[in-house]
């Protein structure tokens, strides 16, 4: 249970900020001048949503018993 836990809460904190930033990135939140922070922000974007999949990766694979159990129930009826 815990690792569930633990991969759950990376997976929301590396999904809000992949959220955040790119909402930050797409309405121009910070200033063009500033490369420096589009840099950054777009470099903060892109490895949290690769934290995100490889997390989703790992969620899948822990519970890859249930979801053959549950695609079973659906398709049979």
């Amino acid at each position: 249970m815990k690792k569930n836990f633990c991969l759950d809460v990376l997976i929301f904190i590396s999904g809000l900020i992949c959220i955040v930033t790119g909402i930050c990135l797409d309405f121009h939140i910070f200033p063009r001048g500033d490369m420096e922070i589009f840099r950054l922000m777009r470099k903060i974007h892109t490895y949290s949503g690769y934290i995100m999949a490889v997390g989703l990766i790992f969620h899948i694979a822990w519970h890859g018993n249930w979801i053959k159990s549950a695609a079973k129930q659906i398709f049979k009826k």
